[in-house]
């Protein structure tokens, strides 16, 4: 075997390799389709890219460049195709499976050619059967420390500025491991040239370590942001426990001063003081109306808050959720979309002069497959749209659209779709999120109960 046929690595191994390292990256993940066409789409690929490769392995050196970019395309193509991502997430995902596969040749084949260096002789069978197994190996070791940790929760949700630091790292190790197609000088020592695949294995260990240690740190920060917002919620579920108990002795109060005002209303000749003792006492029934049970308790701490708001501003607040569906999103995700949503309709109805038409509407439910919520409220004043969402008018400042443009990029984070509607002076925000399977429906929070919702009319 001649220096240049050792440093070349035989393509049909590196489109194995390939096809090993997208695979091990989209079967953790949610699928775009499902049945046959799924089948075949993950058929397909492994095809393609070995098609790809051996063209471009007969082609003059001159192609290299544009057959190296046409698999790294396939790659990408077959990642976002089949997996259920957005571009940068493919993208960001595409990067580490070809360090990866580039990694896991470079390593495979040093090590036959190491078998052939103790007197071996060259035989393709071989050839097959090492790099198989230390595909087998490294593969299987891959998908154990990276992706099969880095993807349980089914989704990648990728910035834009994580995609491009992944970007940068994965063109370095690539370009330097690929130094061999650069030198192309007849007087340079073979020796140099065999020591060539010793670095490409060694640069493409290195961008490997750098990748995972990056996502490690990402990792780690998205789980400081869940474990503040887990402790932001703790503390409210102790806030709405204080409350309860003060309630309750407050409801003690109330129920003998109640004794009294009924008697007094008994009593009472003149028509216009008995209406008002009757608005007084059922006005301080409603301030214990709300207790919310959806099924999650995320929801409902942030349903009660939301409700004494309503109250003190005389607005009826209408739910029909099931919170049960939600337990697949992150707390800090649940909060931020019903956090947001709520609040933009309250800031929107108390402005109306009629208290009758201050009303808002939640609705949480499932229909084929998919998560829906729904959040309306009435309004009077005119709105206008740029890229389908409310912007700042003079006569309703609130409507500047940052808090929708937040729940927007929560939703798309989970694959879903927002959509508002204006129609007969009722504003409607619609979300749609695909549902993961059942058995993936795992709650942030531990202590979700499980009970039926409670529709609240104040």
């Amino acid at each position: 075997m001649t220096v240049d046929q050792y440093i070349e690595i035989p393509r049909i191994f590196t489109s194995i390799a390939e096809a090993i390292a997208c695979l091990i990256y989209i079967i953790p993940l949610q699928k775009r389709y499902k049945g046959l066409q799924l089948y075949l789409l993950l058929a397909l690929g492994p095809i393609v890219l070995t098609v790809v490769q051996l063209i471009s392995g007969i082609l003059p050196l001159i192609y290299w460049v544009p057959g190296m970019l046409t698999a790294m395309l396939t790659m990408f193509l077959y990642i976002w195709r089949t997996a259920n991502l957005t571009q940068y997430d493919a993208g960001f995902l595409f990067i580490r499976a070809f360090i990866l596969a580039e990694f896991a040749a470079a390593i495979g084949w040093q090590i036959y050619y190491a078998i052939l260096y103790f007197g071996v002789k060259h035989s393709d069978l071989l050839a097959a059967f090492v790099m198989l197994a230390i595909y087998g190996v490294i593969f299987f070791l891959a998908y154990l420390l990276d992706a099969r940790k880095v993807f349980k929760d089914r989704k990648v949700s990728v910035s834009l500025k994580e995609f491009i630091n992944a970007f940068i790292i994965g063109i370095a190790t690539f370009l330097i491991n690929n130094i061999n197609f650069v030198i192309d000088n007849p007087f340079t020592e073979n020796t140099f040239r065999a020591n060539l695949l010793y670095i490409r294995t060694l640069v493409d260990f290195c961008g490997l370590l750098i990748l995972y240690a990056s996502n490690e740190q990402r990792r780690e920060m998205s789980l400081n942001h869940e474990l503040n917002a887990i402790n932001d919620i703790l503390h409210k579920h102790y806030d709405q426990y204080q409350a309860s108990k003060e309630n309750i002795e407050l409801i003690n109060r109330k129920y003998h001063d109640f004794k009294h005002q009924i008697a007094q209303i008994r009593n009472e000749q003149d028509p216009i003081l008995k209406e008002k003792f009757l608005d007084e006492i059922d006005r301080s029934i409603k301030e214990y109306e709300y207790h919310y049970e959806t099924g999650n308790t995320v929801v409902d701490t942030i349903l009660t808050g939301k409700g004494i708001v309503c109250l003190e501003n005389d607005i009826t607040l209408s739910c029909v959720v099931n919170g049960k569906l939600l337990d697949f999103m992150y707390v800090m995700d649940i909060c931020s979309v019903f956090g947001n949503a709520i609040d933009n309709c309250i800031e929107s109805v108390k402005k109306i002069s009629d208290i009758q038409k201050r009303v808002i509407r939640v609705a949480v439910f499932s229909k084929n497959d998919f998560l829906m919520m729904r959040f309306e409220n009435y309004y009077e004043n005119d709105l206008i749209f740029q890229d389908g969402l409310p912007v700042t008018t003079k006569s309703d400042a609130y409507y500047h659209g940052y808090g929708i443009k937040s729940i927007k990029k929560t939703i798309e984070s989970y694959n879903g779709n927002l959509s508002i509607s204006t129609e007969n002076n009722w504003f409607t925000m619609k979300i749609l999120i695909p549902l993961p399977n059942p058995s993936d429906n795992k709650s942030i929070l531990s202590d979700t109960k499980s009970s039926s919702s409670k529709n609240n009319n104040v």
